[in-house]
């Protein structure tokens, strides 16, 4: 009777584990699952020597979505003279969902500024740091766009952690540069996917007279669709 009685014991004991180890992993999935957020779009510029019209640049994207359908849904965060320390502080605080430079770059480098007041050579950041500085963040973000000479070469070890990322393949020009990002986010904003947003912004290059159409390159993760992910998408009715 003694060993029935511990048997049933034990087997109470048990269900009880098991019912809250269940419970734990609810939680677990509760806690992981994404919460309905504004698109989160870090703009970084550097342009130390002048030379580019990057301030242009974010004043031509913020007015783009602006007068875009889901304006409400995405949220910028604009920095015209953008240092390395201003990257990573925003990678944690802002926590982006899309990083976005414009300046200069090579296949393997990245130009930031110093924090000059002055006219001065950009502070050089390799390829690697700056994808290795994204891959470091628990919150990655979905997409990088280097709107910059050269960058798409930079693209291959980006898509290794985050699912999109766009560079230009040759050196582009500043206007061509201009007019794509803008008609990027205007068209994110207006609810297309990633591979629509990418073609129409080749294609408002084009139709401007603008020689660069091509250079914009997409590169994605193997698991990923562009053309079936949209990072806005206004919440049910």
């Amino acid at each position: 009777m003694t060993e029935r009685r511990a048997a049933a014991e034990q087997q109470k004991l048990e269900s009880r584990l098991s019912t809250t180890e269940g419970q734990v992993r609810t939680v677990m999935r509760e806690l992981r699952a994404p919460k309905p957020e504004k698109l989160r779009v870090l703009l970084l510029a550097a342009a130390s020597a002048g030379d580019l019209r990057v301030g242009h640049e974010q004043q031509r994207i913020r007015a783009a979505v602006q007068s875009a359908t889901h304006r409400d849904l995405v949220d910028l965060d604009l920095h015209p003279a953008a240092t390395a320390d201003v990257f990573l502080d925003a990678l944690t605080r802002f926590r982006p969902h899309v990083v976005h430079f414009s300046g200069h770059s090579t296949q393997d480098l990245i130009a930031f500024e110093k924090g000059e007041d002055g006219f001065h050579e950009g502070a050089i950041v390799s390829a690697g740091a700056f994808a290795r500085a994204i891959a470091a963040v628990d919150d990655k973000p979905l997409l990088v766009l280097l709107n910059s000479c050269h960058s798409a070469a930079q693209t291959g070890k980006l898509v290794d952690t985050v699912p999109f990322a766009i560079g230009m393949s040759d050196s582009i020009g500043d206007v061509d540069a201009i007019t794509y990002a803008a008609r990027f986010y205007a068209a994110v904003a207006d609810g297309q996917s990633v591979q629509a947003a990418h073609l129409l912004s080749r294609a408002a290059v084009e139709m401007n007279g603008l020689l660069d159409r091509d250079l914009p390159t997409l590169a994605c993760a193997a698991d990923v669709d562009p053309s079936a992910t949209k990072l806005v998408t206004p919440p049910p009715e």
